[in-house]
């Protein structure tokens, strides 16, 4: 597989770091409605977030677990591509798909072969984001067993877990995937962007 590799930034809380990362070259910055997660934006403050993002250039993401709120829902409008990264099962997203619905969904879910492979035969997510044992938390996994997979697959996924300026280089080229997610690698505290490491890491991934 070859081509550009895509980037997103996730866990973006503020209009300035969403700027950094779209001027740094990022295709997608995530902002997580997830409420109890360190990177939460208020559902007001997303929409208003994924308009910014938007105007810079990027692909706004909303990230999200179900079941959702009032609130958060309505924010949904402002978003073209919902990530969902709970427990959800293929008929959970449905809904999200189906009827004319305006998104692009995707799933993001801990690595295995079948459960990718399951996941993209569902119909239910355009790409999947493949993370670590516990989303969030900055642990890789076997990113040779996630090169194993067949192109098709890996050209739907985005590759996440522990990914930083210093190791996504030779994670791109040990899982070859279609692009790469990365959040607490870009962090100078939990759930704070720190504007150098961004860009250190779209240079990074662009220079694999």
């Amino acid at each position: 597989m070859s081509g550009r590799t895509l980037v997103k930034i996730c866990g973006v809380r503020d209009r300035a770091a969403a700027e950094v990362a779209a001027d740094a070259g990022a295709d997608f910055v995530g902002v997580v409605l997830v409420r109890g997660s360190p990177r939460f934006v208020d559902p007001v403050v997303a929409a208003d977030l994924a308009l910014a993002i938007a105007d810079a250039g990027a692909m706004p993401v909303a990230v999200l677990r179900l079941p959702l709120d009032v609130e958060t829902k309505k924010a949904l409008d402002a978003f073209p591509i919902l990530q969902f990264h709970g427990i959800e099962e293929p008929a959970d997203l449905e809904r999200f798909v189906t009827g004319g619905a305006p998104w692009e969904v995707w799933k993001g879910l801990h690595f295995s072969p079948d459960s990718v492979a399951d996941w993209l035969a569902s119909g239910r997510a355009a790409r999947l984001v493949v993370d670590g044992p516990e989303a969030g938390s900055g642990q890789a996994f076997d990113h040779a067993a996630f090169g194993a997979l067949p192109d098709a697959a890996r050209a739907r996924c985005l590759l996440a877990g522990g990914l930083d300026a210093a190791n996504v280089t030779q994670a791109i080229r040990v899982a070859r995937p279609a692009g790469v997610d990365v959040s607490s690698g870009v962090e100078r505290a939990r759930g704070v962007k720190d504007h150098a490491l961004i860009r250190a890491f779209v240079d990074a991934v662009r220079g694999a």
